[in-house]
């Protein structure tokens, strides 16, 4: 579903009134497994409440033994599939989206790992690296993470299937739920999110969807702007910092801590990235207005990142975030703006849809929407252009 051609700038428009790319087929499928994975489990809960040390997640209790030697535990698996992609979701852990893969290639286009290794980073302790996770709440890594989620699964009439998963936030008393939706002869994913508020008090309104990919030295992040925020809500340069480097190239980050981008200054619908040796990329697409928020993190190149790769995965290496929010960033502890948090209103709903992608042979990602992906290249005067449909387009 790809077109790449090198053209003069006189044919552009040419090129895009003629381009005709015809879907193979029109179903999709959704099943319902036991899949038996490697598994590094966790420990019993902390007797002692939560509230003594971690007053926020009150009612939740701490999990705080992980183990390093890994058994085969069966798990309860969501699997959708169509002709072009293939989505596993668990209701056991947290309603995380597992991985997805593009079919043609084989390749990853959410981080699929290839054991479930929990490890102690969430609000709650357990924590589980890859797919997509579903923050609610307070801050990121929310209790649900790892533990099981309502769900069901529906056969649409339109030839679309769901998996639908939710739970109650009990520190907030909140109630999400989360449809992944597959369409039928399209090649990408929804989310559509519902989330609602019945109690009679303000609460807090945090939400980014964390999505992941595999990190690597020729990944290329496209995120459209010219600032990044920090946790803090100062205004960085982006994609060139003040030191000169290109930060939107992975191997380019090579120096300091963790990084955490905030991408902004525009109001673009999209981002995601792409690895140039193997010409292959994600992506994410929601209206600016409903996801402004458009979150770049990555582990530090030095040892103390890189042993994450380890800790947390057997063989499918380290990976980076892109997270897409309901704020344009995600406030530091005991400093809220307005562009950072505000409250959820007393018995209000919200709600907000999304998507997310493969991108193949573009070259790279300069302007996306439901149909598809553009990339446009300048040499000389030449313009190449590659464009990756994502449905049957005319």
């Amino acid at each position: 579903m790809n077109v790449k051609q090198l053209i003069t700038p006189a044919a552009i428009i040419a090129l895009l009134l003629t381009l005709t790319i015809t879907a193979k087929g029109q179903k999709a499928t959704i099943t319902e497994e036991q899949v038996v994975i490697k598994t590094y489990p966790y420990s019993d809960p902390n007797p002692v409440p939560a509230i003594a040390k971690h007053s926020k997640i009150y009612p939740y209790f701490k999990f705080e033994g992980y183990s390093f030697q890994g058994k085969e535990i069966p798990w309860k698996v969501i699997r959708l599939e169509n002709d072009y992609i293939v989505v596993w979701v668990m209701p056991e852990i947290g309603g995380k989206i597992w991985g997805a893969v593009e079919k043609s290639t084989g390749k990853d286009f959410i981080y699929q790992n290839d054991v479930v290794k929990f490890r102690n980073i969430a609000l709650r302790g357990p924590w589980t690296m890859g797919g997509i996770e579903l923050n609610f709440g307070i801050i990121g890594h929310t209790p649900s993470t790892a533990s099981k989620v309502d769900y069901v699964t529906r056969e649409n009439e339109d030839g679309s299937v769901s998996c639908i998963v939710g739970n109650m936030d009990l520190p907030s008393r909140t109630r999400w739920s989360v449809e992944v939706r597959l369409p039928a002869g399209k090649a990408y994913f929804e989310t559509r999110v519902l989330w609602h508020n019945p109690t009679v008090l303000n609460q807090s309104y945090y939400n980014w969807m964390t999505g992941t990919a595999v990190a690597a030295e020729d990944l290329e992040f496209f995120a459209p702007g010219n600032i990044y925020l920090t946790h803090g809500g100062e205004a960085m340069p982006w994609p060139v910092d003040a030191e000169g480097r290109n930060i939107s190239v992975y191997k380019e980050n090579n120096f300091g801590p963790s990084k955490s981008y905030h991408v902004g200054g525009t109001l673009d619908n999209f981002f995601g990235g792409y690895y140039h040796d193997s010409g292959f990329g994600f992506g994410h697409w929601a209206l600016n207005e409903e996801m402004p928020g458009k979150k770049i993190w990555m582990w530090t190149q030095s040892r103390s990142g890189e042993i994450w790769a380890d800790l947390a995965s057997d063989t499918h290496g380290q990976h980076i975030e892109f997270q897409a929010g309901r704020m344009f960033s995600q406030h530091s502890s005991g400093r809220q703006t307005p562009i950072s948090q505000y409250g959820f209103s007393p018995y209000a709903s919200d709600r907000w849809e999304e998507i997310w992608f493969p991108i193949k042979e573009t070259g790279g990602m300069r302007a996306a929407s439901r149909y598809g992906t553009m990339n446009i290249t300048e040499e000389h005067d030449r313009v190449t252009i590659g464009i990756n449909a994502l449905e049957k387009i005319r």
